[in-house]
Order: structure tokens, then sequence, then C-alpha cells
């Protein structure tokens, strides 16, 4: 491996096949660090956050780490190699892989480096050829299923996007989709090292020579078993007569799903939030923040937190505003990732774990 060195800154499921190319080779192509201090990290268990939080936590409080973002000496790096057509994003001890080939598709999300547990499930979790990892769509979702064919939004979810690394920043370009609708996606990842976030920019652009309304949406694949939560805004609700809404748990303003592996028929449930929502899958944590929506931002149909689930695994969705886009016209949508480790796995109707949430991505 060679090294280059940039400027220090900071979702009917079903089966199907796909085809794609694969690139060669390995090469270590961007570092960026910062030397720590009072001001900023120290490793991806930050500490200095909420309150009252005890070193460690405990099973009661969620297992919280020490804090907060802040900490004192040290230094925090963010690193992006390549290998076989795959990128990594390195950031402190949160590791990141995409696969441009796949549809710019993110195939891990891992605390602890390249050999930590992944947070995202993979195909072999899932049982599916397609429904794995953490992927994007337009919504809503009024295009032809499964969304690898040719007649749907293959260009978007499954061919192949062209990488380009400028600084810490890695720009995957779509293609414009040959039918409706037809629009292209640009996904910029890029790492903000004092937060110890990853940041993913999303750019849908109308290529056809009509308008298009759309939204985006991020959907995330996670294992079974795992805690999902998020700050809501409305109660959830089912739009499918088929499915029934599964037991859920609201504390102080924050809906807890606990999902059971038990539980043979898929699911799906709707609700709007306040602009972020977590899953934890034992003492791993996913924290994903965005813009806030009003229900009437939304399309007809969807909502700001939507989360599908099957017996294998969970989706965990967010969608932004709906937009109608001229010819030409494009959308920006800015998600922000932090993979956090606690000390101990997260239980149901933690306080402190709301709190130490909140306190990562303000």
């Amino acid at each position: 491996m060679s090294a280059l060195n940039a400027a220090s800154s900071p979702h009917s499921r079903r089966r199907r096949a796909r085809a794609v190319a694969l690139g060669t080779g390995a090469l270590l192509v961007a570092v960026l660090g910062v030397g720590c201090d009072a001001n900023g990290p120290k490793d991806s268990t930050p500490s200095g956050g909420a309150a009252g939080f005890a070193a460690g936590g405990d099973s009661a409080s969620g297992g919280l780490p020490a804090g907060g973002n802040a900490g004192a000496g040290g230094s925090i790096s963010a690193m992006w190699t390549t290998d076989a057509g795959k990128y990594s994003l390195s950031l402190g001890s949160t590791y990141l892989e995409l696969d441009p080939a796949n549809g710019a598709r993110m195939t891990a999300l891992r605390v602890g480096g390249s050999t930590g547990p992944n947070l995202l499930a993979d195909s072999s979790v899932t049982g599916q050829e397609d429904n794995w990892g953490s992927t994007f769509w337009p919504s809503p979702q009024n295009w032809a299923w499964p969304p690898t064919d040719a007649g749907s939004i293959n260009a978007i979810n499954t061919l192949p996007y062209a990488a380009a690394l400028d600084g810490n920043t890695l720009t995957l370009t779509g293609e414009v989709n040959a039918t409706a609708p037809t629009v292209s996606v640009i996904k910029k990842f890029s790492a903000d090292v004092a937060k110890l976030a990853i940041v993913i920019e999303y750019t849908m652009t109308n290529g056809g020579t009509n308008s298009v309304t759309v939204a985006p949406w991020e959907i995330t694949r996670v294992a079974s078993g795992g805690i999902t939560f998020y700050a809501e805004a409305s109660d959830p609700v089912v739009h499918d007569p088929n499915m029934v809404l599964p037991p859920t748990t609201s504390t102080d303003g924050v809906r807890w799903y606990q999902h059971d592996p038990s539980v043979t028929d898929p699911t799906k449930f709707f609700a709007d939030g306040k602009g972020w929502i977590a899953h934890a899958s034992g003492d791993q944590l996913l924290i994903k923040s965005f813009a806030d929506l009003a229900p009437t931002d939304s399309p007809t149909g969807e909502a700001e937190i939507e989360i599908f689930a099957a017996p294998k695994y969970v989706e965990v969705e967010n969608q932004g505003a709906v937009k109608t886009l001229a010819p030409g016209e494009s959308l920006h949508w800015t998600v922000r990732w932090y993979a956090r480790k606690l000390a101990t796995p997260a239980v149901v109707g933690s306080a402190d774990l709301v709190a130490y949430v909140q306190n990562q991505i303000k």
C-alpha cells in the first residue's frame, strides 16, 4: 500500500439476483488527522457527556460510556483506503465500508476497526440477495419491485457508481435511472473528525425531460433482536391492512421497538420523528441524525421514520422532504452517522441512553 496525505481537518420483499463488476487492487488513498485537546475527541467512546453519566455506565442506564464528544489529549485520524474496488473509511475506531460496484451500498459499519462486529446486516444475516447493508432509494415507493430490475430503479440501487476521492470526501456518482423516476443519485461521504461522525450528503437530480416528485430515503438493514428507538412526534401506524403493528414502548417522548425474531410475519410501521433514530445491538450503537420534518413534508403514505421488521433483520429507515424537481433540478439531504460502543448492552426505556444520543448529535 502507498499513501497520499490530505490536509488535516476535520427498503413485497423477495429474493433477486444481481450482477456487478468488481475492481481489483489495494491502495491507501487518504489520511486525515487532528490532535485532540479539551475541545476535541479522544476515541470512539467519547468522554465528557451529559451530566450525571457514570463512567462506564450500567445496564439500568443503558450501558453508557463515559460522556460525550470532548476529551483531553491523544489524537484521532480519518483514513480512506480502497481494496478490490471497495472503499473503507477508518475514523478513530469507527470503520465504514462501501461498494461502488453494488449501487454504492454501505456494506459494513464497525466499532473497533475493521475486525469489530458489523452493525449492518449482510446477506448471510438477512438471507436475501439484495436486502442487506445500507442503501438509498427515491420515495415514494411507486416504482416497480424489485429495485434490481431494469424497469425499476436499478441505476440507483444496483448498478455501479463512479468513485472519486478529493481530500477527505469520497463522491459516488450514479447514472440517470432509465425509467421513472428519472433521477440520478450522488452520495458524498466525509468524516467529521471533531465529532467522530460520518457525514453522508445525498443529491438527487432530475435527468429526465418531465418533472418528478421525490423524497430522499435511506434504508439501513440491521440484524434481528436489537432495539430501535427515536424521538417521536406522532404514534406509530401501519398502512398495510395485512400487517400488524408490533409492540412498542413510549417513554418520555421516545418510542422504543425491541425486535422479536420469533415473529414470522413481516411488518412495517411509520411515524413522524424529531430528526434522529438510533439502533442498538447489544453494546453496539448506531445513531442517525437528519433534518426534522413536518408531516406535510413527507410523500403521501410515507413518513420521516419508518421501520420494516422481518424475522431475520430490521430496516431502520429515515426520509427527507419531498420536492418536485424540474428537469435538471436537484435536491440535497444530509445524514450523519455516529457509531459507538456502550459499556454494557442497551436496554429499552433508558433515559440516560437517550440523553447520550442527544448529546452526540447536538
